[in-house]
């Protein structure tokens, strides 16, 4: 990264400490920044419970929709650091909340996505269907003429480990409409494991509906207005006047993504 051509400043000493005073709230995403599958960064859990003990409001922003709010809260807990479910905003949950409170779907979801996914949809009272395995069968005229749910307004994909061409079919078949939304919870193209290792992330699924579809997705990760506009709403906002600094990971570098003021 040029930090010249970015105008980053390394942080280090007083400049740190000074900084780290003029800061109010943090947001750390996760996967690759707070862990690498189930092993913490080292130094992370203590640094985070220590900007928590001296007063910063600290949340959990995660593009990872494996999860819901409870689960991610649970793993913190468990790898060290200090966490409540409503510090957690992941793109299961804000997918869910822009569903309802923003797009204001009325109908059905079609759902490419894990049950971490299923789940947060039916917490907002959102009804899906496509959970789960759905092995091919038939031939290309059998695939051509699937059924198609009369009431599916929005094909939403997130991680699916159950991901096949029958998915991608039925998904193709909804997005034919161009009143169906279509919506990703993220387009990371890797998840990142313990001891630098990798797995194919939820972009490579998005990246084939596209395909399919001749459709650009709407994405909610973070740190798009979709996935902020969600923390900000669902938090005690901050005061006038004060700031907010987050940590995200994209791709191959962690980076400080943003310092704001509440009044900007």
């Amino acid at each position: 990264m040029n930090m010249a051509a970015s105008k980053c400043v390394r942080l280090n000493g007083e400049l740190s400490r000074r900084f780290l005073v003029s800061v109010d709230t943090v947001l750390f995403d996760c996967d690759g920044v707070l862990w690498r599958g189930d092993e913490a960064v080292q130094g992370a859990p203590e640094l985070v419970n220590e900007l928590k003990r001296s007063g910063k409001r600290v949340f959990y922003l995660t593009n990872n929709s494996t999860k819901t709010r409870a689960m991610y809260s649970d793993k913190l807990g468990r790898l060290g650091f200090s966490a409540e479910p409503g510090e957690v905003f992941g793109t299961a949950y804000c997918t869910a909340l822009y569903l309802r409170d923003t797009a204001r779907l009325r109908g059905k979801v079609f759902l490419i996505g894990g049950g971490a996914l299923s789940q947060e949809l039916a917490a907002a009272g959102i009804p899906h269907l496509g959970q789960g395995a759905d092995p091919v069968t038939g031939g290309m005229k059998d695939w051509a003429d699937l059924s198609r749910d009369p009431e599916v307004r929005a094909v939403v994909v997130g991680f699916d480990e159950n991901f096949n061409y029958m998915k991608l079919t039925r998904a193709l078949h909804y997005l034919q409409d161009p009143a169906c939304l279509f919506i990703a919870t993220n387009t990371d193209t890797r998840l990142p494991l313990e001891g630098g290792r990798a797995i194919p992330g939820t972009g490579c699924l998005v990246r084939a509906v596209e395909t399919a579809a001749h459709r650009k997705a709407q994405v909610i990760e973070n740190p798009t207005h979709s996935c902020m506009t969600a923390w900000s709403k669902n938090v005690v906002w901050i005061p006038q006047g004060l700031s907010w600094w987050a940590i995200a990971w994209t791709q191959t570098f962690r980076w400080v993504l943003r310092v704001a003021s509440a009044h900007s």
